[in-house]
């Protein structure tokens, strides 16, 4: 439930904050010499000990998403951060379903209780989830009845969960808005790009665009048709961001790093709420540091237990909010 007082809040995540893994913590990993060792490194930070690297991550997300809760003072703007997990959490529940197994991997860091989405899914009925995620899965049930196509499944509720974060945005969101319209626009050119390389068509390009970004897709449209002008779509997100979106457009082997320049520069629109007392955008920015740390660590672990260089490894990694 969401309290009052953003100075206690702030005040309670502060001290929480004292062990986010910043560039030292961060280097130490690295140098490990092996998962193990960095393992028990993570041990001595405070992280859980789990038993799958995998496991361990989820759990320092799981563990920020709980304290966020009890000390949330706008509750609504959370769930829209949170959503993004249910919406995955459906997305593997159906497609489980369809193919008759046991969903795995699903998360309890969402707005709705995993007992309520595993009772929806059973049952085709979703009369108690947002409007524009009823009418998403109530249109996509029925097209599930004639044929299973996972991409309808993942389009059809990516495209929900952006209509449904942007009615639940409360006007005075400022960082909010700026977060998830940046967010829509550069996924958005990473769709354009892909769906280039695999050579489909600007009608099979319109189907899978995202709502709710700042381009239209009249102007998505005209750009694919002349694909170098694509990254003028995003220059307005800086340098970084348009010349990766550059290098992507010539190179599409390099989607990957456009993709890390986005994701730093999301992080950049909370980044000048780090230190601030009394902004409820310190909330966002701590789920967003745990996140955060979450992925460095499930890929520097991942990459000891593959034997990658620790040069291979450094250049996948996103900025950390600390």
């Amino acid at each position: 439930m969401p309290q009052n007082s953003i100075y206690y809040a702030v005040g309670r995540l502060s001290v929480l904050g004292q062990n986010a893994l910043d560039g030292a913590r961060l280097e130490r990993l690295m140098q490990a010499p092996t998962a193990a060792e960095a393992r028990r490194a993570l041990s001595e930070m405070g992280w859980k000990e789990e038993e799958d690297y995998a496991r361990m991550a989820e759990s320092h997300v799981e563990e920020a998403c709980k304290t966020l809760r009890k000390l949330a003072t706008d509750e609504k703007i959370l769930d829209c951060f949170l959503l993004r997990y249910d919406v995955n959490n459906l997305k593997m529940l159906i497609k489980a379903r369809c193919l008759g197994v046991e969903a795995q991997t699903l998360s309890s860091c969402g707005v709705y209780a995993l007992d309520r989405l595993r009772h929806d899914v059973a049952e085709h009925r979703y009369a108690d989830l947002a409007p524009e995620l009823q009418t998403a899965l109530n249109e996509l049930e029925k097209r599930l009845a004639v044929a299973v196509d996972p991409l309808d499944v993942d389009v059809s509720l990516d495209k929900a969960l952006y209509e449904t974060i942007f009615v639940w945005l409360p006007e005075k969101a400022r960082a909010e808005r700026r977060y998830f319209t940046a967010r829509v626009d550069i996924v958005n050119l990473t769709i354009a790009l892909r769906v280039l390389r695999m050579g489909k068509d600007a009608a099979f390009f319109s189907q899978l665009l995202l709502p709710c970004g700042s381009v239209g897709k009249g102007a998505w449209l005209k750009a694919f048709a002349q694909p170098e002008k694509l990254p003028l779509l995003v220059n307005k997100y800086g340098a970084k961001v348009y010349g990766a979106a550059i290098s992507a457009q010539m190179d599409p082997s390099r989607i990957a790093q456009l993709e890390r320049a986005m994701d730093d520069y999301l992080l950049g629109v909370y980044s000048p709420y780090r230190r601030d007392l009394e902004r409820p955008e310190r909330l966002v920015g701590y789920l967003l540091m745990r996140e955060r740390e979450a992925s460095a660590v499930r890929l520097i672990l991942a990459g000891k237990l593959a034997g990658f260089p620790n040069e291979k490894i450094r250049e996948r990694l996103r900025e950390l909010y600390a």
